[in-house]
């Protein structure tokens, strides 16, 4: 069997690339309607930056899965005589 974690890796890629681009943002202070806007892009960006990092966990464990039914091939279900 061979554990396939592209989907993750991809997954994982993006997350990184986000969080540099994120990284050391400094934010308007102010309290003009531009301000509030920049506040509300960042906001949204760091919820979907969590939901990406919640797409990958699910990925890895996806494949854990495939690997654990991979690794009990021997259980059958009891014959019903």
């Amino acid at each position: 069997m061979t554990i396939d974690l592209q989907a993750a890796i991809r997954t994982s890629e993006e997350l990184l690339t986000e969080l540099r681009r994120l990284d050391g943002v400094e934010l308007v202070e102010a309290q003009g309607r531009a301000a509030r806007h920049q506040r509300g892009q960042h906001t949204r960006k760091l919820l979907y930056l969590a939901h990406v990092c919640d797409r990958a966990r699910v990925q890895v464990m996806d494949a854990y899965f495939a690997f654990k039914e991979a690794d009990q091939p021997g259980e059958q279900e009891p014959d019903e005589r």
